[in-house]
């Protein structure tokens, strides 16, 4: 009698856990920023001028109160950017300065910061990283690997893994292999932005979960991905519609696992236009973040930067990159 009380309640938990899984990417998001937290002209005074900034001034500038074809995102997304890389143009700007939460679209910078490490020769891609512990987040729906204390693995496949299905326990992993600690690769995160001209953005954590003093805006996740779009390695897992890689377990024993990209595009699951190439992406959700994307494409020769934090949910998200894609005609 006992088991079957048990079996019952565990089979009303699993359909909770279900159907909140099922709603979970088109529920309506509540973000922590609220519309005042939007960066202020006078944040952007000469950085169009400094050469220690140097995307300010390679990419185009978008005013600080600047909107442009906004009435389209207004009602369902806390912010939009589109830009023409080709000739330095801004085709669409709502909140383009507005501070928001990044989510997993952090997982760039992270990938820029050890893209830079290996560069430096301070590590290498091939090098394998044994953990010293479990990684374990507060968040439930956390998405983690099913790595555990002991296990190996290359920082190759680390990359892979945090970029394509957005593994969180794979960022502080590289995060302490670089830097020493999750706090000291945030202090790399943030001298990066400053680099970049990234003056907006403050990085708390190399994962993107919800966290005070952690945030972007779309200006500077334009002037973040385009930087990534510059590293081969990070291009080349962008490219990827399907990876499957292997880890040692602490008594040596191999196991694989394959990973699917979280961009619904790659992942077959929504069509993409037959004249678009995607070059390098990330996407992000959290309960504060909302449904997130920002991409770098090329449409019939010409890049194109785009961003989208829409606060409707993935659907809504995706119909968003539609009309992106119509603006760039």
């Amino acid at each position: 009698m006992r088991f079957g009380i048990t079996y019952i309640l565990l089979l009303i938990v699993t359909g909770i856990l279900v159907v909140s899984w099922t709603f979970r990417d088109n529920r309506n998001y509540e973000n922590a920023y609220n519309e005042q937290s939007i960066i202020t002209s006078n944040d952007l005074s000469g950085l169009t001028l400094s050469s220690k900034l140097g995307y300010q001034s390679e990419y185009a500038v978008i005013g600080p109160d600047e909107e442009i074809a906004s009435d389209a995102f207004e009602n369902s997304t806390y912010a939009v950017l589109l830009v023409n890389n080709t000739d330095r143009t801004c085709l669409a700007a709502h909140n383009a300065y507005r501070r928001v939460y990044p989510a997993s679209m952090t997982k760039l910078m992270t990938a820029i910061v050890t893209c830079k490490a290996i560069e430096a020769g301070e590590i290498g891609l091939d090098d394998k990283v044994t953990l010293q512990s479990d990684v374990i987040f507060d968040e439930w729906d956390a998405v983690q690997s099913d790595l555990s204390s002991g296990d190996t693995i290359t920082v190759r496949n680390l990359l892979t893994g945090l970029l394509m299905h957005s593994y969180n326990d794979y960022c502080v992993i590289l995060a302490e292999y670089v830097a020493g600690s999750v706090s000291q690769f945030a202090d790399r995160m943030n001298e990066e932005a400053a680099l970049l001209g990234a003056t907006g953005s403050h990085f708390m954590n190399p994962h993107g979960l919800d966290e005070d003093g952690h945030y972007i805006t779309a200006y500077d996740m334009y002037l973040i991905i385009n930087e990534a779009s510059k590293h081969e390695i990070i291009r080349e897992i962008d490219s990827y519609t399907s990876y499957t890689y292997t880890y040692l377990d602490a008594a040596g024993e191999e196991h694989s696992d394959t990973v699917e990209p979280t961009n619904q595009f790659l992942a077959g699951n929504i069509s993409l236009p037959s004249n678009i190439t995607i070059d390098a992406w990330k996407t992000g959700t959290t309960d504060s973040a909302g449904s997130c994307l920002t991409m770098v494409c090329d449409i019939e020769g010409k890049s194109y930067t785009m961003f989208v934090a829409d606060s409707d949910g993935a659907e809504d998200l995706y119909d968003m990159y539609g009309r992106l894609f119509n603006m760039t005609n």
